[in-house]
């Protein structure tokens, strides 16, 4: 029974290498892509008409970005630098309101004014260190500066 299956394996196998022979060897379909429009494939290849001159070309080359002459930069680069030459914002203030006095000339007591210790006594117009105050009126301030906007409200401490 082996003997009946030796001469079809062999028969496969002949064929099998004969296409795997004939994949490799070049493609099954000829793929051809149309001219493109602005270009003549039978016209020669011409220059451009211009030349660029010899010292251009020197200077070119003497201002190469891409270190040819493998020299280390000036300044060598140093990731700490980076970060000390970044001017850091100074971090915005915890204000509170500790109380409000109302009337013709309403006054407010705000404590956390950079550059001052202590509660201060401010006014509508009134600038600290940067800050100014625009509003008092019904136990609120509010206060510009340091690109932020604050609304303080006078705390009562018997309310969460």
């Amino acid at each position: 029974m082996i003997r009946d299956l030796r001469v079809p394996l062999l028969a496969v196998g002949l064929l099998g290498a004969a296409a795997s022979v004939r994949l490799a060897a070049w493609p099954i379909a000829r793929i051809d892509l149309p001219p493109s429009p602005g270009f003549d494939s039978s016209a020669q290849p011409t220059s451009s008409g211009s030349r660029i001159a010899a010292e251009s070309v020197a200077t070119i080359v003497s201002r190469d970005p891409f270190c040819i002459g493998r020299r280390p930069l000036l300044p060598p680069y140093d990731p700490l630098r980076l970060t000390e030459q970044a001017t850091t914002l100074p971090p915005k203030p915890t204000l509170i309101l500790v109380g409000v006095v109302n009337g013709i000339a309403p006054s407010a007591v705000i404590e956390g004014l950079p550059g001052v210790d202590g509660a201060r006594v401010v006014r509508v117009g009134d600038a600290v260190a940067g800050l100014q105050v625009k509003r008092i009126a019904n136990g609120r301030v509010v206060i510009a500066g340091m690109d932020t906007t604050w609304v303080l409200e006078v705390r009562e401490p018997w309310k969460p």
